[in-house]
Formats: structure tokens, C-alpha cells, sequence
């Protein structure tokens, strides 16, 4: 998910390493002014087609010591010492000109950008984000911004704000880990979504929980109500790939359809689909 850019990685890192180390302030911004933090892509299949439609950008950290590290292990910090805008502008700046370079080569595919809902407080976000898509000459209705359901809460009027002007400019509006929260069909009321993520929590239940299939159902007929794309997370059997196609689910994405990659690898990896 910039901010999954805060989807958690399996790694080995990660396993050995519970818990995220308290960064100093001083060792972020030296990572940030020394371009160590790039996004890596994870597609977003389309279930009746196959193919890879979007794909989502997900922040890795470059440690020069401890390898590749997932956002857990960073995002919290920035957000607490004040940098999450900066690291969020340098990593836009990354996938813009990525995306630029994709687009121009005829792969019909989009992009899905998760930003900390601190940075879309900001009143002028919106307005930056609109300038960069400009200046890279990028359609905005290829960009998704991806918002986590349980963020909606927080500074919701300054939220509703930036995520108004940005669909009027046509980016897609994404409620991330739909689900989760307990206002989740308010938020879905009062914001501009054009899709909703629904949690891994509910696919993976799908092999042992009535419930799960339920609510499985129930959030893939209501969209479908509203005219909103679906997008089923953590896919990872065949079994689950299998179930949430029957439903009718527009999207999926997991490790079962593709892992997140870096830039070369993602490029190679759309490679390997016909475009018309």
C-alpha cells in the first residue's frame, strides 16, 4: 500500500524482527536525502481477463546494512518525527516517472498510490499531487489514491477535502482494507470512492467461515450496487482465487497473482501479457 506503500512484506527481516526499530530522526532524513526508500509494484489482476490492470505501489527501504526493509519498519517513525511529506513527495516523484515510462510503451495498466492519511490532511496535497501528474504528463485516471478504511476517522473533513478535489480531477479513490473499521458504510456514504479493497482477513477465511463468505458476498453485491470496483486482497491459494472469481469480485491481488517487485521486475513481468 506511498503509505503501502505500508502493506507488510514477508521477509526475512520482518520475521526476525518483530517489532520496528526507533529510527533517529537524523538516520530518515538521511535516508530520504539519499534516495534509499524506492516503491516496488504489486498487480491487480483482473479476474476476468487475467490481466494485470494496476498495480499498487509499496515502499521498501534500501538499507545499506540491513537490506530490504518493509514499511513497517519505517512508516510510524516518519509519521512521529514529522517526515512522512517528504518521504511521500520523494517516492512520488519515483513512481511518476516509472509510470511515465510504462504508459509510453503502450502497457495498459494503471497505478495505485497509498498515502498516509497525515499527508492527505495537508490542504495542499491535493493540489501537488494534481501538479505532479501534470508536469510528468500522466493521465490522472490512470492514478488510484489508495486510503485506509480505518484513517477515514482521523481529520475527516480535511480528508474528505483532498480526496474530493483529487476525483474531480479523475483519479480514483480506493477505500483500502474495507472492513475493518466500524463506520465502514458511513465512510462509503460521505467519500468519493470509485473501489473498495476488501481485507485479507475475509478472504482467508473463506475455507472455514459461513460468515466470511457472507460478508464476502454481501460487500461484492453492494458495490456492485453502487457502481464501485472491487478488489479482493491476499490471495493466495488457488482456492481463494477460485471463490472470490465466482462472486463476481472486479480485481484481485496477493501473492498467489504476484508478489510486490522491484521496477526492472515489473516491467519484464508486463512484458509477458499482450496489450491491444
Amino acid at each position: 500500500m506511498v503509505y503501502g506503500f505500508a502493506e507488510i512484506v514477508k521477509s526475512d527481516y520482518a520475521k526476525e524482527n518483530p517489532s520496528p526499530h526507533r529510527w533517529s530522526r537524523d538516520e530518515l532524513l538521511s535516508a530520504i536525502q539519499g534516495n534509499q526508500f524506492v516503491p516496488y509494484f504489486q498487480p491487480k489482476v483482473d479476474l476476468a481477463s487475467g490481466l494485470p490492470v494496476c498495480s499498487e505501489t509499496l515502499a521498501r527501504w534500501n538499507h545499506p546494512e540491513l537490506g530490504v526493509l518493509p514499511p513497517d519498519q519505517f512508516i510510524g517513525v516518519m509519521e512521529q518525527e514529522n517526515l512522512i511529506d517528504q518521504f511521500t513527495d520523494k517516492l512520488l516523484h519515483q513512481v511518476f516517472a516509472h509510470a511515465k515510462g510504462v504508459f509510453a510503451c503502450g502497457r495498459r495498466t494503471g497505478i495505485a498510490i497509498n498515502i498516509s492519511p497525515i499527508t492527505l490532511g495537508n490542504p495542499s496535497m491535493a493540489n501537488h499531487i494534481c501538479s505532479l501528474v501534470k508536469a510528468y504528463g500522466i493521465a490522472s485516471e490512470r492514478i488510484t489514491i489508495e486510503v485506509t478504511e480505518t484513517a477515514c476517522t482521523r481529520n475527516f473533513n480535511r480528508l474528505l477535502s483532498s480526496l474530493t478535489r483529487l476525483r474531480m480531477q479523475g483519479f480514483g479513490i480506493s477505500a483500502d482494507d474495507f472492513g475493518t473499521g466500524y463506520s465502514s458504510l458511513e465512510e462509503l456514504n460521505r467519500m468519493p470512492f470509485t473501489e473498495i479493497k476488501i481485507d485479507r482477513m475475509f478472504v482467508a477465511g473463506i475455507a472455514n467461515s459461513q460468515k466470511s463468505e457472507a460478508i464476502l458476498e454481501f460487500v461484492v453485491q453492494l458495490a456492485a450496487r453502487l457502481n464501485l470496483q472491487t478488489v479482493a486482497e491476499g490471495i493466495e491459494t488457488e482456492g481463494e482465487l477460485d471463490f472470490v472469481r465466482s462472486l463476481g469480485c472486479s480485481l484481485g491481488q496477493g501473492y498467489y497473482l504476484g508478489s510486490p517487485m522491484q521496477y526492472e521486475n515489473w516491467i519484464d513481468y508486463l512484458d509477458t501479457f499482450t496489450w491491444s
